[in-house]
């Protein structure tokens, strides 16, 4: 006999043998013995009884390499068994992508529905009622009669997103208005995080949960109490990009995040919300127009007809004054806002603008210091 040229299927048929030894022993023995044995090799087994495949893929790395020294075993099979385990539950960046893929559709759908409001054009058949502001205050906030708002009470407006057994109707605040300042220092100030309480007093704080893409992410805010409705929360969707004549959109639409701050206080809903600035066409160089939609549910703690009353208590002043502080606060930063350079830039049809974009609306904040939204290209 040549024993020279047997060895080798010796060897396979000896190593074969050792890697299924261990697998049958995993898939036929018992808990119990499969438990005692692993304790013999160093594992430390928790929270009972393990199946063959659980216990050689949860536990410690070190007593998983142990018992491939044991049996004989390559590290690089054991790895390969340990990680199927973790592919199997979705890691963050599937989440992400996940994510992503859940809301990339909502940002043009928000644009569609509040263009949809806009060419109702305030008409009372619509529904939409005038709010004028404040007669004590007018002379201060509204001197010029240049800020107009309406109301529209309607149900959630999140369409497929919709709590369907939410049956009463929230109000939609519409503001237009005009700024005496140029664009790119409206722009500017309003996409600055750190100005968002010189003009906003009825939020009190603000942070990114996620970033989705560079022109989108999921932000967490809070607001104060504001006459008998408690602080409340707000976690939103929130996206923008720029229109070919140079418009900056803002879109929002109300969400829920897993690393969403959770605390004693209330959530509230921005269920939907619109932003437009754009060059006022009177005076392209000086002036800024600006209009902002906001469909908020103030909580389901609180009756429709406690939200009426707050509206109609707040809706002729706050409105009124945040306009008015963001006039005041462009004015006092145009030295530092006064730059000339991505905002004199000209946009190319489907690229990613450098141009910093964002602002503190009614119950949510978002800001883009270094830009990110897409140029439409239709």
């Amino acid at each position: 006999m040549n024993y020279a040229s047997s060895r080798p299927s010796s060897s396979r048929f000896s190593q074969l043998l050792l890697l299924c030894l261990p697998l049958w022993f995993f898939i036929h023995t018992t808990d119990a013995a499969r438990s005692g044995f692993l304790q013999s090799l160093g594992f430390s087994l928790q929270g009972g009884s393990q199946s063959g495949m659980e216990c050689m893929t949860k536990y410690d790395t070190g007593g998983i390499l142990s018992a491939a020294v044991y049996f004989g075993i390559p590290r690089n099979v054991i790895s390969s068994i340990g990680k199927s385990d973790e592919t199997s539950q979705p890691s963050d960046s599937r989440m992400r992508a996940l994510r992503h893929n859940e809301f990339k559709s909502i940002g043009p759908l928000v644009e569609k529905w509040a263009d949809d409001l806009l060419r109702e054009n305030n008409d009372p058949e619509a529904g939409w009622t005038a709010i004028e502001c404040n007669r004590a205050l007018r002379q201060k906030y509204n001197r010029h009669g240049t800020t107009r708002q309406y109301v529209k009470w309607m149900r959630d407006s999140r369409e497929g997103q919709a709590n369907q057994k939410d049956t009463k109707k929230h109000p939609c605040m519409k503001l237009h208005t005009t700024i005496d300042a140029p664009f790119h220092w409206v722009c500017r100030y309003l996409s600055q995080e750190h100005r968002y309480r010189e003009y906003n007093s009825l939020l009190v704080d603000h942070e990114d949960i996620e970033e989705l893409t560079p022109d989108s992410k999921i932000c967490w805010s809070q607001t104060k109490k504001i006459l008998f409705i408690q602080p409340r929360d707000f976690v939103t969707f929130c996206y923008h990009k720029w229109r070919r004549d140079g418009t900056q959109v803002i879109v929002s639409q109300a969400c829920e995040h897993p690393d969403a701050k959770k605390d004693d206080g209330f959530r509230a809903y921005s269920l939907r919300g619109a932003t437009y600035i754009q060059r006022d066409p009177s005076d392209p160089s000086q002036r800024t127009r600006i209009i902002l939609l906001a469909h908020c549910n103030c909580g389901d703690d609180i009756p429709e007809w406690a939200v009426r009353t707050a509206v109609g208590v707040l809706g002729p002043i706050k409105p009124y004054e945040i306009v008015h502080r963001i006039t005041e606060g462009v004015r006092r930063a145009q030295q530092e806002l006064d730059q000339d350079d991505v905002y004199s830039a000209p946009l190319k049809k489907g690229v990613r603008s450098k141009r910093p974009a964002g602002i503190a609306n009614m119950g949510y904040a978002c800001f883009w210091p270094k830009g990110g939204g897409i140029v439409e290209s239709h």
